[in-house]
């Protein structure tokens, strides 16, 4: 048994059409690996905490409530299974799962179906606390949230409410080095600087 968390807004349209999937791209052993149709998903372990840990994460793109669809899939059908932030690996969907099971720190970890799950093969759509799980990575509640702004972390970060103070903030106080910033940093630090000079000369003109 499988289970992948949605928007609860949109149960009745899974409940008719199954889950179409979207849009991603990881590492693979070959590079990157970009897939159309990708169903994302935990298998359904005794911890609940590791079945249901990506809930507090996916409640940052603004979803007020989240459910659990329970779906049925072959053990030899093939996913892919890694961590996210790692290279993931295509085998037996049964595999995959027992590696997730010996796994030491199972945190971070995913499937990914390369298809959409049709009507069928769902079981049923539960409700579940909407406290489960880690927000940002799994440690951030050590680390605090942002100490990496590699490509990859930065995705999550861009787009929500004052992110590019967030980040001019994290580069002046840590700097890019230590925050693995791939982008101009020079850029966003003086973007602010450039602006009051801009003002400053305009007011002095009029």
């Amino acid at each position: 048994m499988l289970v992948h968390l949605i928007d609860e807004r949109h149960s009745k349209s899974v409940r008719r059409s199954g889950l179409k999937g979207e849009s991603c791209e990881f590492s693979s052993p070959s590079g990157k690996l970009s897939l159309n149709t990708a169903v994302f998903a935990m298998p359904v372990l005794p911890n609940y905490f590791v079945s249901h840990q990506w809930l507090r994460e996916l409640k940052r793109r603004g979803m007020k409530t989240l459910v659990a669809v329970h779906f049925r899939m072959r053990s030899d059908a093939r996913v892919w299974v890694g961590k996210y932030n790692a290279e993931h690996r295509l085998v037996p969907l049964g595999h995959a799962i027992g590696l997730m099971m010996r796994e030491s720190d199972p945190r971070g970890c995913e499937i990914i179906l390369p298809h959409p799950v049709p009507t069928k093969s769902l079981h049923a759509i539960r409700t579940v606390p909407q406290v489960v799980g880690w927000r940002y990575f799994p440690d951030s509640h050590d680390k605090g949230p942002w100490k990496c702004l590699c490509d990859f972390c930065l995705q999550g970060v861009k787009g929500q409410i004052k992110s590019r103070a967030l980040v001019k903030r994290l580069l002046r106080e840590e700097g890019p080095d230590a925050l693995n910033y791939e982008g101009d940093a020079a850029k966003i630090l003086n973007r602010n600087r450039v602006s009051k000079s801009a003002s400053a000369a305009f007011s002095n003109i009029r």
